[in-house]
């Protein structure tokens, strides 16, 4: 019998959470039991290349610019028709509304789906969209328990129809050698600023920074040289450094740019700090604690199954810069809670992130929908 054909449908591969695990999805899979291509919707290849030095295919559809394709499912099922895929596996809204739909017309034999959290309530055409598509799907996944119960409360999906499956990373390139002096020089980061505490994303409302700048500008009074590093990009970029410049932080905020050395800046950081408003399970999340880092963060999403309060971290609520800033004092003033949030961190990472875990758990669930023996939709999953 030949192995399965894994298709696996995302929006883009540009720099991102998502596509960073679909990527290590990719690359992960066992070549043995798997055959694996990526199927992209937009335009966007930051990580096309990894995949390529792999062997691992690319598929787009044929672009529509400057327009809404009502047709891309049309385009989508001629793609699963020619390829013949066993299972697609489809990532957020558009790829399952799309990709499930163009699969269920190629009668493509199994489908499985991975939601990566997001803001609940959706848009009521898209939640009812995915509501119907839920029924073509031998198995849904949620990237947390918070994204699992978003599916169940706005949705209308039943819980025993979702797989939690938490994301993972590889965290080989952390167990670095790394001169921390040098890497400061490297930045342009004077020696004797400091402490040093950072965030990596994308700069956009959702990530709550302006929050972050805010309790900034109260730690500076504590810490006349601390300084946070922002390595991303994103559409408030200018807005964030206007109001950095109003609050008369320049020399306390240091905007890096989209970085590809992050598992680097990591390792000179005192502090790592996720002000967000709403999340998933964030990958940078677990590459801080990769990197054994302490960490402040929000209490959303999936946050709370990532940094446990009072042991690799502290939890505060969202869109509070006082809350941000008591915490942060906190761990800065106390030596011995921040080694031991530190230790904690990277011991949490390895017993539950790693990238292996993640890919052996989606193995299992292609391996248990495509062969097990027919029966009702629910069984082939069990």
């Amino acid at each position: 019998m030949p192995k399965p054909h894994v298709l696996l449908v995302t929006h883009d591969l540009k720099i991102g959470g998502l596509q960073r695990v679909v990527v290590d999805l990719a690359c992960g899979l066992n070549k043995e039991k798997f055959g694996v291509s990526v199927c992209v919707l937009r335009e966007g290849s930051d990580f096309e290349d990894e995949l390529s030095e792999k062997g691992i295919r690319v598929i787009r559809p044929q672009a529509t610019a400057g327009r809404v394709d009502y047709f891309a499912f049309w385009k989508l099922y001629k793609i699963f028709r020619a390829v013949r895929p066993t299972i697609v596996h489809t990532h957020n809204t558009q790829p399952f509304v799309e990709g499930g739909l163009a699969a269920v017309m190629a009668r493509v034999p199994v489908i499985v789906h991975t939601d990566h959290g997001r803001k609940f309530p959706d848009k009521r055409r898209y939640m009812f969209a995915e509501w119907v598509m839920s029924h073509f799907v031998k198995r849904l996944v949620g990237v947390s328990e918070a994204t699992k119960a978003g599916l169940v409360k706005y949705e209308r999906i039943p819980a025993s129809r979702i797989q939690v499956i938490l994301n993972g990373i590889d965290g080989d390139k952390y167990e670095i050698s790394l001169d921390p002096a040098a890497k400061r020089k490297e930045l342009g980061i004077d020696p004797e600023s400091g402490p040093l505490l950072g965030w990596c994303g994308r700069l956009s409302s959702e990530k709550g920074l302006t929050y972050l700048l805010q309790a900034l500008r109260l730690l500076k009074s504590d810490f006349p040289k601390v300084l946070l590093l922002l390595a991303g990009e994103g559409e408030l970029l200018e807005e964030l450094r206007q109001e950095s410049e109003a609050m008369g932080l320049e020399r306390h905020v240091r905007f890096l740019g989209a970085r590809h050395d992050v598992h680097e800046i990591l390792r000179i950081l005192d502090l790592f700090v996720l002000p967000s408003v709403r999340e998933g399970l964030p990958l940078v999340l677990l590459e801080a604690m990769a990197a054994s880092l302490p960490i402040v963060a929000t209490g959303v999403g999936g946050i709370r199954e990532a940094v446990e309060e009072g042991v690799n971290g502290l939890v505060v609520k969202p869109q509070d810069p006082s809350s941000l800033y008591h915490a942060m004092k906190q761990i800065f003033e106390n030596k011995e809670t921040r080694d031991s949030f530190s230790r904690r961190s990277h011991e949490l990472f390895q017993s539950r992130f790693s990238v292996k875990r993640m890919v052996e758990e989606y193995e299992t669930i292609y391996g248990n929908c495509f062969m097990s023996p027919g029966g009702e939709r629910e069984e082939l999953c069990h």
